[in-house]
């Protein structure tokens, strides 16, 4: 099998249509389950989804970020030699953190809020089937992306979260939350058994056996460094959030998930983009090479999410009052944090990209592990006194320090300085306006207009190639 650069703009718009299209779907799916559901049951459903989402990413081991490594390297390799290592390491891994799960929430009796509407060992049940099959399905996508299959990769957000967001809300109208876990279970289950007979082809049965414990230890190694942020991340935050709905109350995270729901346009187009992004840069020579072939899709990327969030910030209030209701008018300061939040992960997973192509990993390492201790730290300090607003401040501080430090560390290598320094202060100035009551419409305005130039000047440049053979 031959591996080489993606096309990248190809594979973008693969994958931004299948984004676009599930997430418009996901929002009218969710907003459908948030209406059924109410605050506190909708802080239960969202609970069981990021628990689901912090076990994916740790049963991984990183070897998604190893697959983009090896399958892009330039000598020659065997790529299904590759991949059947990954699987074979997610096979393993996934019975392994069911367990050390199952012990968390019925011994300790952690994560889950101590008074829950369905019984603690049906929920736990219910959240272990979820795990898993999310778990031994999920890695299907980065196959699909790393062996050039985007039309298959734009299938996750267009056509199968959208599937299991249906499920859960049919479930949700019939038995309310433990409803709407069943369906969204069921459906993940099924799409499961599809995604592993579909990448068949990438991991023959036969050859499973023959795994050695070097080729997955390989695998893992190059992925190391990017795991053990994501697997930190994960470690930090998810207990974070039981944190809040024990300390504070499970409708704290339902506004919480009210506020994930509407910074989805926020990191649709990064989210398409830097694994693309990522592929193409390996195969260009120097750091100063690389850093400068990402400096356009940073700039556009970043004015662009500045420019949503200014605009949103005019119009949040009637916008959740009509989208949501009245009962979630409480979710405007949370909403408009995350978005800030994912605005700045956008950057910073952009910023990022030129340093994992480079596989220049101390200071990803650095930027991203520090950032979650400070965000730990925060959090088990902030929480028990002040509750949801502890956690925004942990989230908030763990998604602005990695943007400092990866904007300072190629500052030198940057072309247009002065247009990246524009774009840092605008994102300083709007952070404090998200934590007021009612931002002036004057200052936002005036933003509005700064941004909105940085990003017309972006767009004109879009089709300029840079030179990729120095």
């Amino acid at each position: 099998m031959s591996i080489g650069p993606p096309p990248i703009k190809k594979g973008a718009f693969h994958l931004f249509s299948g984004a676009l299209v599930g997430r418009g779907s996901n929002f009218i799916l969710n907003l459908i389950i948030s209406r059924i559901l109410g605050p506190s049951g909708l802080g239960l459903f969202g609970l069981i989804l990021s628990s689901s989402q912090a076990f994916e990413i740790t049963a991984r081991g990183g070897v998604d970020y190893g697959l983009q490594c090896k399958l892009s390297e330039k000598e020659t390799i065997n790529p299904e030699s590759v991949t059947k290592a990954a699987i074979r390491w997610v096979e393993i891994a996934t019975p392994i953190l069911s367990g050390l799960l199952l012990i968390w929430v019925i011994p300790f009796q952690g994560l889950l809020p101590n008074t829950l509407p369905v019984p603690r060992p049906a929920l736990t049940l219910l959240l272990l089937l979820i795990c898993i099959f999310e778990s031994l399905g999920g890695l299907s996508w980065d196959l699909f992306i790393v062996h050039g299959q985007t039309r298959l990769a734009a299938l996750r957000q267009g056509l199968f979260a959208p599937s299991k967001l249906l499920s859960a809300a049919v479930g949700a109208g019939l038995y309310g939350v433990s409803g709407a876990l069943i369906g969204y279970g069921l459906m993940s289950g099924i799409q499961t058994i599809w995604l592993r007979n579909r990448c068949r082809l990438f991991w023959k049965p036969e050859l499973l056996q023959k795994t050695s414990w070097s080729q997955i230890w390989q695998l893992v190694k190059s992925g190391l460094p990017l795991y053990g942020t994501n697997a930190l991340n994960s470690l930090v935050f998810l207990p974070l959030l039981a944190e809040v709905a024990n300390n504070a109350a499970i409708t704290d995270v339902g506004y919480l998930r009210i506020g994930q729901l509407m910074v989805q346009i926020f990191n649709m187009v990064p989210g398409a983009l830097a694994p693309l992004l990522f592929l193409k840069l390996r195969y260009l020579g120097t750091d100063q090479i690389r850093t400068q072939n990402s400096e356009l899709p940073l700039r556009l990327i970043w004015s662009l999410g500045l420019l949503s969030l200014l605009i949103y910030l005019c119009i949040d209030r009637p916008l959740i009052t009509l989208v949501f209701g009245d009962a979630f008018l409480p979710s405007l300061l949370p909403t408009r944090l995350l978005a800030l939040a994912a605005v700045l992960d956008s950057v910073g997973q952009m910023l990022h990209t030129p340093l994992l192509a480079s596989q220049r990993t101390g200071v990803f390492m650095l930027s991203q592990n520090g950032s979650s201790l400070v965000a730990a730290f925060l959090g088990w300090w902030l929480i028990p006194q002040y509750g949801l607003q502890g956690f925004l401040i942990a989230k908030i501080s763990y998604s602005w320090l990695p943007v400092l430090i990866y904007t300072a560390e190629a500052w030198p290598r940057y072309l247009a300085r002065i247009k990246i320094l524009v774009l840092l202060v605008a994102s300083i100035a709007i952070t404090p306006l998200c934590w007021l009551d009612q931002p002036s419409l004057v200052i936002l305005a005036s933003l509005i207009i700064v941004v909105f130039g940085i990003f017309l000047k972006e767009l004109r440049q879009l089709n300029i190639q840079p030179n990729t053979n120095q």
